[in-house]
């Protein structure tokens, strides 16, 4: 057998084995979150269900939710753009740290407004509880960063 062939071999080899890898990693869905609604179904079923909120509420949720992502969207904008001019300072031969400090202060305001807008929607969550759904509520608050982790959830 020449080198040739031997190479030919050997690259069809390796590209079938990536292909194989690629075909796993695509097809393959990890381990779910006990706690964790299929994908797609995000955070509010956790909430209807976890609340056993009634019609009525749900309907008062679905608003608190509407407010809450359209100020979300706008503050994660900000935060991308903010990030983005900050890191285009580094394409400069000298860095202006007085603008880069400035941009940075104006990120950790920026992020202090997030996490605002997160416990006030959770604020206005509570308060369309009745009574007997705040202990599930108060249970709910304990796993909320494990709940709305992103994908992955924190390290284990």
């Amino acid at each position: 057998m020449n080198k040739t062939k031997l190479l030919t071999i050997a690259v069809i080899g390796l590209l079938l084995i990536n292909l194989a890898t690629l075909a796993l990693m695509f097809f393959k869905q990890g381990p779910q979150h006990p706690d964790r609604p299929p994908r797609g179904e995000g955070p509010k079923k956790i909430i209807i269900e976890r609340l056993h909120f009634d019609a009525e509420q749900q309907k008062q949720y679905e608003l608190i939710i509407t407010d809450h992502r359209s100020k979300m969207q706008q503050l994660n904008k900000n935060s991308r753009q903010l990030h983005d001019e900050l890191y285009s300072l580094l394409t400069n031969n000298t860095i202006n740290t007085v603008k880069a400090d400035s941009i940075i202060l104006t990120i950790s305001q920026n992020q202090k407004a997030l996490d605002n807008l997160n416990f006030d929607h959770f604020q206005k969550i509570k308060a369309i509880c009745k009574d007997k759904q705040l202990e599930d509520f108060n249970a709910m608050v304990q796993d909320l960063t494990h709940l709305f982790a992103p994908h992955g959830g924190p390290p284990k």
